[in-house]
């Protein structure tokens, strides 16, 4: 049983209830489906969405982490010196 079952949920309902009241109550559970409606569209963007990393970016980053000039390189290229550099250490 790894989540909550039907009584644990009931009990945190109660005190959510008694704590916050009815109309406070109401107000918080609008935020957090407003809030997860948000969370939801952001996690269907593509990969390729404006401002989102590329794997050639990823892969410059983690060779210039390691001290490897990039560049020059295009992708094929950062993978062979990453693999070059890693079976080295």
């Amino acid at each position: 049983m790894n989540g909550p079952g039907l009584l644990e949920l009931l009990v945190i309902g109660l005190l959510a209830w008694l704590l916050l009241g009815p109309q406070r109550l109401t107000e918080v559970a609008r935020s957090l489906g407003v809030a997860w409606r948000e969370f939801r569209g952001y996690r269907a963007f593509p990969l390729g969405a404006p401002g989102a990393r590329g794997e050639e970016e990823q892969l410059r980053a983690a060779a210039e982490r390691l001290g490897i000039a990039t560049d020059g390189l295009d992708e094929s290229g950062l993978r062979v010196a990453l693999q070059a550099r890693l079976s080295n250490d």
